[in-house]
């Protein structure tokens, strides 16, 4: 070490003589040798940070690549190791700043407090880094959907800036960071007014996760804020939406827990999407079938041998809601082990509400939506076939459509345009 110090020095003075040759004084000369000799350690610091890069994105990411676990892909992903090799220059100019410009102090203190502050930063940049590829790691699990830690995630990085930026402080002020943050105490009114939304969405974060109350890839619907649609992205502040129409929701975390919302996740648990909806009879085609009514169902193609109830003293719509049953019984996107019930509703001045009550097996909007039209198509297709008639409120100015309600009352010809009265 004493040797390399001695070579150091004596080409030091060569350099320093050859300057003075050249017609500088002493002084300057002394300041030229002094820092280009920090200058060529830089550049050489540099060479290595590249050569440093160069087998991480060669010969590490081989290495990388040929491991079966996913972690160290995310991380490197992530940038992690790359800026680790950002250290490199700084720790090399730390370790060599003081043996190389001995002879000037203060600038040792000014290029050493801008060392502390890039490394300092580069921590911060590792750091966030690493957060980034625990998230991407811990997606590769099946419980990320119902326990996300985004937000946590975005909390400890809120936190690693707000240190980090003391710590960078403290350097500049020549102050101890442990001071600042006792001395920030007095600002933490402040402090929870700046970072209200952050406070807020990590309390709303855990209570969502804890009651499993959302989680990724579940359809809500939040009317306050105009938005239905499957969860794409739960972060600490906002949990992003994306509607039937492809737009995009943002909606406040805290706002899921002070605020009503619908999750629809229960249609998967319960087997699929519930099928509740209703279409009106009119009572006045409701009858009571003899014997022969079968005879007539089969001549209309209708297969009774399969259905056909044997109760007695029945009405043609209680024949035809056991027809209904037994038509959704047969169709395989029906959960056969929900409930299935055709029911009669209240009577109303309307008609008679007839009910449907059934799971549909996919939980898919569309295909669901598809079968309901056609069902309810297929029903009233089949209704007249019954002897029964859906009721519709027919408008006493135009004609008669409907041959159960009456007629309008008929202006004699005396009354006719060309035959009215006199005045």
């Amino acid at each position: 070490m004493t040797e390399s110090v001695d070579i150091t020095n004596t080409y030091s003075e060569r350099f320093k003589d050859l300057l003075m040759n050249w017609g500088l004084n002493e002084t300057w000369s002394m300041y030229v040798v002094d820092f280009s000799a920090t200058i060529i350690i830089f550049i050489i610091s540099v060479i290595i940070y590249y050569l440093t890069k160069y087998l991480i994105n060669r010969i590490l990411k081989r290495l990388i690549q040929r491991s079966a676990s996913k972690w160290d892909d995310h991380l490197y992903e992530k940038k992690v190791f790359t800026r680790l090799a950002l250290l490199i220059p700084a720790l090399l100019l730390h370790l060599t700043l003081e043996t190389v410009l001995s002879a000037h102090p203060i600038a040792i203190r000014y290029i050493q407090l801008a060392i502390n502050l890039y490394i300092t930063f580069i921590f911060i940049l590792v750091i966030k880094s690493f957060l980034d590829a625990v998230g991407k790691i811990y997606q590769e699990f099946e419980v990320s959907d119902a326990k996300p830690i985004k937000g946590y995630l975005q909390f400890v990085k809120i936190i690693v800036f707000v240190v980090g930026g003391i710590i960078m402080i403290s350097i500049l002020g020549g102050r101890s960071p442990i001071s600042m943050l006792v001395g920030l105490g007095t600002m933490s009114a402040v402090l929870m007014f700046i970072f209200k939304d952050a406070i807020l969405g990590f309390v709303a974060g855990i209570q969502l996760s804890a009651n499993r109350a959302i989680q990724i890839g579940d359809w809500i619907s939040a009317p306050k804020f105009n938005a239905e649609g499957t969860v794409f992205d739960i972060a600490l502040v906002t949990v992003k939406v994306r509607n039937f129409d492809n737009s995009v929701s943002l909606l406040p975390t805290y706002s899921l827990i002070t605020d009503s919302f619908i999750n629809w996740r229960s249609f998967a648990e319960a087997g699929g999407r519930r099928m509740k909806r209703s279409f009106l009879v009119d009572v006045r085609t409701i009858e009571a079938v003899g014997e022969g009514f079968s005879e007539v169902l089969r001549a209309k193609g209708f297969d009774v041998d399969a259905w056909y109830p044997k109760d007695q003293g029945l009405t043609n719509l209680g024949v035809f809601r056991r027809y209904l049953v037994y038509y959704l019984s047969k169709q395989s996107v029906i959960n056969h082990d929900a409930t299935l019930m055709i029911r009669l509703l209240q009577p109303t001045e309307n008609g008679l509400p007839v009910e449907v009550y059934a799971f549909y097996t996919s939980p898919e909007w569309i295909p669901f939506e598809n079968f309901q039209a056609d069902f309810f198509e297929h029903i009233y297709d089949t209704l007249p076939g019954f002897g029964l008639k859906a009721f519709q409120r027919v408008s006493n100015i135009l004609p008669d459509l409907d041959p159960l309600v009456p007629s309008p009352v008929e202006v004699p010809s005396s009354m006719s345009s060309g035959n009215l009265p006199k005045q």
